[in-house]
């Protein structure tokens, strides 16, 4: 049984966090050490990646950052990245974990229309377990294996393999955004504001402060209430938006990368491909050639 007292936490070092990677593996080859993600399943760890895990069959309790959260067959649990999580050594449900590295994560959005950004990150401020339907849970397995079997046929970087993942995340998000959240009302409707507004101005204002000031919010409220909700900065949201629409631009034949960083508010292009390498690993014109070369 994971226990609540004298957690230590493992500080798993994932190389591969910047490159663009999904992996679906069963729970079993994490209960028996044999996959590469995972030193001690049992012992909490921090995630550099997005995961969520599909409970097939089983019930038990999974630790994530501190709480101890309960599910049974057919639910999905979701460990968003930064969080501490941990599996119960008691439990054996049988399933898959879906592993995403943030890069990936993103490219995945950048393939899809502006609004995924608001209902995925209000899906953030949701209980870290979703309980499906029978039908919505057949679906979510169906998808899965999909996803897993287009992976096995190394199309891992496919876009088919991209979209199918968009829409079973697209489609989690809003059930989740449908069940009762661990923030109350008045700081979600904040909450959705505030992604709202950066929906309408990441092009032109990268600064936190700037939209706390637009919301009659002090700075250190603003990132109380993003923490609160979503488990990030203000910062790190607008940084995940303006990245999304990087990357759906350089994707994109025609605009050369000086342009997009003038487009996107940036007056030097130093400091964008500066801004780019810190969130992606690499610079935006390798990030385009490497994209290329693969479509």
């Amino acid at each position: 049984m994971v226990s609540l007292e004298n957690i230590s936490i493992t500080e798993h070092n994932d190389s591969d966090s910047c490159e663009s990677k999904i992996d679906v593996v069963e729970l079993e080859q994490i209960y028996t050490h044999q996959n590469q993600h995972f030193s001690n399943p049992f012992q909490p760890q921090f995630a550099n990646y997005f995961s969520f895990i599909y409970i097939e069959k089983g019930q038990g309790k999974h630790l994530v950052d501190g709480v101890l959260h309960s599910y049974q067959s057919g639910d999905v649990i979701f460990i968003n990245q930064g969080q501490h999580h941990a599996f119960d050594a008691a439990d054996s449900p049988q399933g898959k974990m879906i592993i995403i590295t943030p890069t990936f994560f993103s490219e995945c959005s950048a393939n899809i229309r502006y609004s995924y950004f608001i209902p995925f990150h209000l899906s953030l401020s949701c209980a870290s377990v979703l309980r499906l339907e029978p039908q919505q849970s057949q679906n979510c397995h169906s998808m899965i294996n999909l996803i897993s079997d287009a992976i096995a046929e190394k199309r891992a970087d496919s876009i088919e393999v991209k979209l199918l993942f968009s829409a079973v995340v697209l489609k989690l998000a809003q059930l989740r955004s449908s069940q009762q959240t661990m923030a109350d009302g008045e700081h979600r409707q904040r909450f959705s504001e505030f992604l709202s507004l950066v929906e309408k101005k990441f092009h032109c204002e990268r600064e936190a402060k700037s939209y706390a000031k637009d919301m009659h919010l002090s700075y250190k409220a603003l990132n109380q209430l993003c923490k609160c909700c979503s488990g990030r900065t203000a910062k790190q949201i607008i940084d995940f938006r303006l990245n999304l629409e990087i990357l759906r631009k350089l994707r994109m034949q025609g605009d050369c990368v000086q342009s997009i960083a003038f487009e996107l508010g940036f007056d030097d292009i130093t400091n964008f491909v500066r801004y780019f390498k810190r969130l992606n690993g690499q610079t935006p014109s390798c990030y385009r050639s490497a994209y290329n070369a693969v479509n």
